[in-house]
């Protein structure tokens, strides 16, 4: 019986000492490990503006898509400032626009990555978005006539990935709600984020 109890003693002692081991060295890799910089850009908007409504509807759905729970607990990343990641988007495409008219706001990507050490870049750019009414027929109908445009570029700097996706969507016929331009633009970034996978890539940051 003695024995048993002492063999008890050490067996509790060194599991007690691997239990020390085990969270010193999460911990410290924890300590160590670099959080994922992460841009998310305002939405960028080409051509007509939405509504108030309807700006703010689009980015939160972005915003969202981009969210990680937990992370000012775990701090896996750490989201850079929004309005200062996309001055500094203008002012690199300002320059390289300077030396090519023709320039595409993703070819910006990767030297706006290394201008803001930037892990990953999430740029949603609102192309078109237009509506008008028209009336038609002899009972005069309201016609509805929309158009609308988007793009989700995602660049990748850990892996030097680049995506960059587009979309549209029109309607023209009778008025109704699912013909409407914000309809369309909810419906495009829904596509977008889709068939990027944008969430999938930031739910996989460890």
């Amino acid at each position: 019986m003695r024995m048993s109890g002492v063999f008890f003693l050490k067996a509790l002692k060194i599991f007690t000492a691997f239990l020390i081991l085990t969270t010193i060295f999460f911990s410290t890799c924890t300590a160590f490990a670099k959080p994922v910089r992460i841009v998310r850009l305002p939405i960028i908007f080409q051509k007509n503006r939405p509504d108030y409504d309807t700006c703010a509807l689009l980015e939160t759905k972005i915003s969202r898509a981009v969210m990680i729970p937990l992370n000012g607990t775990l701090k896996v990343a750490e989201f850079l400032e929004p309005e200062n990641s996309s001055a500094e988007l203008n002012s690199i495409y300002q320059k390289m626009r300077a030396e090519n008219k023709k320039i595409k706001i993703s070819e910006t990507m990767r030297p706006l990555s290394e201008s803001l050490n930037a892990d990953i870049i999430v740029c949603p750019i609102l192309l078109r978005y237009s509506e008008y009414f028209v009336q038609s027929g002899a009972t005069f109908e309201s016609h509805l006539v929309s158009d609308v445009s988007a793009e989700l570029i995602i660049y990748d700097r850990r892996t030097d990935e680049l995506i960059d996706k587009k979309i549209s969507r029109s309607f023209n016929d009778s008025s109704s709600k699912f013909g409407r331009a914000s309809y369309l633009a909810t419906d495009c970034f829904d596509v977008l984020l889709n068939e990027t996978k944008l969430k999938r890539k930031i739910m996989a940051i460890k």
